[in-house]
């Protein structure tokens, strides 16, 4: 999907939605064309917005915005795996190390706008 985007400050931001279309305690996943993997999640939780990275590094699974909230973290739905909303860090170390990547996100105008993400390709997909 194409979103417009808009300089504020020097940096590139998407409007993603309408403030009234992120419901509270609900994530949404947010798909960029570029690639599979250009997908964040985006939630508002006690009237904060936070904007992490919607996939799972644990299985690559596309589940963070369904992810169970508590205590300011989310949970994904298929494994377990649990993640900070505001740092994106994994919040226990006994299932690994990595995190989720966290994005700028907030609202202007009743639109809600997240910073662009930059593409990254997981490992197992770069070639040799």
């Amino acid at each position: 999907m194409k979103y417009k985007s808009k300089i504020i400050n020097g940096k590139e931001y998407f409007a993603i939605c309408k403030n009234n279309e992120l419901l509270e305690g609900k994530g949404i996943k947010i798909q960029f064309d570029e690639d599979d993997d250009m997908q964040v999640a985006i939630f508002r939780i006690n009237g904060e917005l936070y904007c992490l990275s919607n996939i799972c590094p644990h299985r690559h699974a596309e589940e963070i915005y369904n992810g169970i909230i508590k205590d300011g973290n989310v949970t994904c739905p298929l494994h377990g795996w649990t993640y900070n909303l505001k740092s994106g860090a994994n919040v226990n170390l006994k299932q690994g190390l990595k995190s989720l990547q966290k994005f700028e996100i907030f609202e202007l105008n009743k639109t809600i706008y997240i910073e662009k993400p930059p593409l990254i390709i997981p490992k197992w997909r770069q070639s040799e």
